[in-house]
C-alpha cells in the first residue's frame, strides 16, 4: 500500500465520516476494487496507449451509480494523472474504516483446514489477545508441522509446532554442558 493511497484514503474517509456515509463509500470502493482487478481492466486506466477521451468513458462507466464522493475522487485522480492509486485505495480505506469501528483483520494459518468451531475459537482468542474485534480468515498452510499461527493486524502470535521446537532448542542450548 502506497503512502499516496493512504493520503487519499484518509481524506476520503474524513469526508465520508463527516457526511455519515462511510458504509456506502466502503461498499462502493470494494466493488470498484473488484472491477479494477478484472483481467486487463487496470491496464486500460494506466496504459499510455489508451486515448484520454476513451479513458474518461471507461471511468464514467466504472463510477456510474457509485457514491458522489467515490466518483469525485476518481475524477480528481484522473485529472492529476494518478489513477494507479486506485489499486491501493480500497485497502487503505478499508483499514481506516475497520479501525474506526474497533476492528482489525487477521489470518489464522494452520496445517489442516479449520472447521467453523475451530475458527470461532481462534477468533475469540485473537479478540482477547488484541483487545479489538477481529475479522479472521483461515488459511491452510501444508508446510506447518502443526499448531496455528495468528496474524492480527501486523502482530504474529506463533503457536506452531516449529516455533515450539525452536524455543525448546534455544533453551537446551543455553543449559550448561
Amino acid at each position: 500500500m502506497t503512502l499516496l493511497a493512504k493520503r487519499y484514503a484518509t481524506a476520503l474517509f474524513a469526508l465520508a465520516k463527516d457526511k455519515g456515509v462511510t458504509d456506502a463509500v466502503a461498499s462502493d470502493l470494494a466493488e470498484l476494487h473488484g472491477e479494477l482487478h478484472a483481467p486487463h481492466a487496470g491496464d486500460l486506466l494506466t496504459s499510455p496507449d489508451v486515448a484520454a477521451d476513451e479513458r474518461v468513458g471507461i471511468l464514467k462507466k466504472l463510477t456510474a451509480g457509485r457514491h458522489d464522493l467515490v466518483a469525485n475522487l476518481v475524477g480528481v485522480l484522473q485529472h492529476r494523472r494518478r489513477l494507479e492509486v486506485l489499486c491501493d485505495l480500497p485497502a487503505a480505506f478499508r483499514e481506516l474504516y475497520m479501525d474506526d469501528r474497533g476492528e482489525v483483520e487477521g489470518t489464522a494459518e494452520s496445517a489442516h483446514p479449520l472447521d467453523e468451531q475451530e475458527l470461532k475459537s481462534l477468533t475469540e482468542l485473537a479478540c482477547r489477545l488484541s483487545g479489538k474485534q477481529v475479522v479472521l480468515t483461515a488459511t491452510h498452510v501444508p508446510d506447518l508441522l502443526g499448531g496455528v499461527r495468528l496474524y492480527v493486524g501486523n502482530v504474529l502470535y506463533d503457536g506452531s509446532l516449529r516455533a515450539a521446537l525452536n524455543q525448546l532448542q534455544d533453551k537446551l542450548q543455553q543449559l550448561p554442558a
